[in-house]
Formats: structure tokens, sequence, C-alpha cells
């Protein structure tokens, strides 16, 4: 079972591409009361409401473990769906290097990666249980590609 551990960061700020509001949550994800991932979920305005999710995993969580691989995926409108899509994105493409996320899988190594069916657990996680990102996605306000508003905000399903 995962659980987002209490506490989780979240910055607001400005795209530093067009300067809409977006907002940042980090939070580390436990599971089985184990140390699992860190997630970081940036929430844009760009094409509607999206939300870039970074996922870093480790098999030790060791000090000084060169062990961390993240996956990325886009969640939001998609042309032609009502609600929103995930797809698979080369990992923190909006962070420079850094050891916390080790190796940043491509899209393609993504795909192959033997645990590609544990991020997307993580994922719809984080869309179901981060009342911040869960709110930017499908919240009051949140428009998809050929509709107004989310219909789920309108109370159909």
């Amino acid at each position: 079972m995962l659980e987002i551990e209490p506490g989780a960061q979240v910055v607001e700020s400005r795209c530093d591409h067009c300067e809409q509001p977006m907002t940042r949550v980090t939070a580390f994800v436990n599971k089985a009361g184990d140390a699992y991932a860190v997630y970081y979920a940036s929430c844009y305005h760009h094409d509607g409401h999206e939300a870039w999710i970074d996922a870093v995993f480790s098999p030790t969580w060791g000090e000084g473990a060169d062990d961390h691989f993240t996956f990325g995926c886009r969640v939001g409108p998609v042309e032609g769906q009502t609600e929103p899509a995930a797809s698979l994105v080369p990992a923190a493409q909006a962070w420079g290097e850094s050891a916390v996320f080790g190796r940043k899988l491509s899209r393609d190594e993504a795909l192959s990666h033997p645990m590609l069916g544990e991020f997307w657990e993580l994922v719809d996680h984080v869309l179901t249980r981060d009342t911040v990102v869960s709110a930017h996605v499908y919240g009051q306000g949140a428009r998809f590609a050929g509709t107004s508003e989310n219909p789920r905000s309108q109370g159909s399903a």
C-alpha cells in the first residue's frame, strides 16, 4: 500500500516559459511503511490544466547510494479526449543535473523498464491522494481539449 508522507512541500511560482502561475508539490511516498519514492508534481496552465510528474525510485535509499532512477509523465488535455490522459515523457526535464534524480529515463527507456507498472501505480496514487495535484487536474475550472470545463466538475463521470 502506498502512502504519501505528511508535510509535502508546496511552492507557488511562475512558469519559466510563459510566466503563468504554477504550483510544484514535492513529497515522499512510502510503500508498506518503507521509503519508496519521491515525486515532483509541477502543475501548469499551458493548454488547460496539466501536471508534469517526475518520480524518483531507489532500491536502497542508502546514504550516498548511486542507484536512483527517475520516470516522468505529463497528465493533461489531449486532442480529442474529454478526460485528461497520461503520457510518458523524458524524466525531470525541468531540472538540471542532480544526484537526486540519478538516471533520468528517456521515454523509450521507461517503456521497457521493469518498474513501469509501479510508476503508473504511483502516478494514479498522486492523482487521487495528493489534494493539490488532484484539484489542479480534476477540480473546478479544469479544462480539457474539446470542452469548456472538466466534465467531472459538472457532475458527470
